[in-house]
């Protein structure tokens, strides 16, 4: 199951905002597997509130990345572009298809792969970079010069 914790956290805010709601979007889909009431309407829902999550989440992490001179974002960028294309896709492929309930749950499973195999797997091991960066950025920030000037 998907849980946020610590090793998640990256220290920077928005970024940690945008991966928790992400997160939580991600739980509230896989728990409606055993809704009795599960249903097409009901997956597209889930599906689109994790979506709308996944684009908060890596805007945050892009608008972070765009802002390190030191960072190459671009594969970064490219990554978040990939995981999101392979994640509607498979919605596309199989939201449409749901006609009962037992369509809706095999559904659900494999879209839930998807993401935790996926997306999560990705949160999770980059949360040491952005730490790493967060770092860095707050070892070069210019201290206050404190000079004593002598007199001309």
């Amino acid at each position: 199951m998907l849980h946020w914790n610590m090793s998640l956290e990256t220290g920077i805010a928005a970024v940690d905002h945008g991966r928790r709601q992400l997160l939580e979007a991600m739980v509230d889909f896989i728990q409606i597997v055993d809704d009795p009431g599960l249903n097409q309407k009901l997956v597209a829902e889930r599906t689109g509130a994790i979506f709308k999550a996944m684009k908060v989440a890596f805007a945050a992490e892009e608008e972070f990345l765009n802002g390190r001179p030191e960072a190459d974002s671009a594969p970064h960028i490219a990554s978040h572009a990939a995981y999101s294309l392979a994640y509607v896709d498979l919605c596309k492929k199989l939201v449409p298809k749901i006609r009962n309930l037992k369509q809706a749950q095999q559904a659900c499973l494999e879209i839930y792969r998807c993401i935790e195999h996926g997306v999560f797997k990705h949160v999770g091991e980059e949360a040491l970079a952005y730490k790493r960066m967060r770092r860095q950025a707050s070892s070069q920030s210019p201290s206050p010069v404190t000079s004593s000037a002598s007199p001309a």
